[in-house]
């Protein structure tokens, strides 16, 4: 039972949804971003920084997709959203350091997004067993917990942690060995195609891209605009009984 693609491209029966944490249930703490560009070069909005993430994620993915490591585009993240925002060049090393310090210390994606820990405690309710496969530093877990989604996940993968990161197809499997839940069963909500769908694809897993900030229309296979809409998405599938 289950495995067959049902009008939504998902398996018929999901037992397990697994969901990436930075950009999909965490933010970017874009008010401290602010205060650190603010103290060593001008005013910045959050809205503004918000906006320009999206352009960061954006060469992550081509990143990635032309062979590059995740781990090894995280300055080059950065210095895309200050340079969009007017920061010289001399001095965006010296940001993006103190943001490398800050992000080890105490960690930068720590903002819940919005309805992110009503729907994940949602799915909990409905009986589907819940992990988080993440590239990180090792303190996703506690970011998570401090974020408001204490007790909601039954594993978190910390490729920090485990010493794999996506898209190896490795990462996901641990996280379905914990879980103890097969990958034709299963479903991964990403917000990098190059990272997390291409990743979850290789294990077997069916990818739901979250594409907040619409940069992805053409992709193909389901995609959300908001984690909240992923409810409604799982609801033509059968939830474990």
């Amino acid at each position: 039972m289950g495995g067959a693609p049902t009008g939504t491209g998902l398996p018929e029966r999901i037992d397990a949804v697994l969901f990436d944490a930075g950009g999909v249930l965490l933010d970017l703490d874009y008010a401290y971003l602010r205060r650190l560009i603010e103290a060593r070069h001008g005013a910045v909005t959050v809205d503004e920084l918000s906006r320009l993430e999206a352009a960061a994620r954006m060469e992550i993915h081509r990143q990635v997709a032309g062979g590059g490591r995740v781990s090894e585009a995280w300055r080059d993240y950065f210095y895309v959203i200050l340079g969009r925002v007017g920061v010289p060049a001399a001095e965006q090393n010296g940001i993006v350091d103190s943001l490398w310090d800050a992000h080890q210390r105490f960690g930068l994606w720590t903002v819940a997004i919005p309805g992110g820990p009503e729907v994940v405690a949602g799915l909990k309710r409905r009986g589907f067993r819940l992990g988080v496969v993440s590239n990180a530093e090792g303190r996703v877990e506690q970011d998570l917990e401090s974020a408001g989604y204490r007790g909601l996940f039954e594993t978190v993968v910390d490729s920090h942690v485990v010493g794999v990161e996506k898209p190896d197809p490795e990462i996901f499997r641990i996280a379905l060995q914990r879980l103890d839940s097969a990958a034709e069963h299963a479903v991964y909500v990403g917000d990098l195609p190059a990272v997390d769908l291409a990743g979850a694809r290789a294990a077997g897993i069916a990818p739901v891209l979250l594409d907040r900030h619409e940069l992805y229309p053409d992709l193909a296979g389901p995609r959300l605009l908001s984690l909240e809409e992923l409810p409604a998405l799982l609801g033509g599938t059968a939830a474990p009984a």
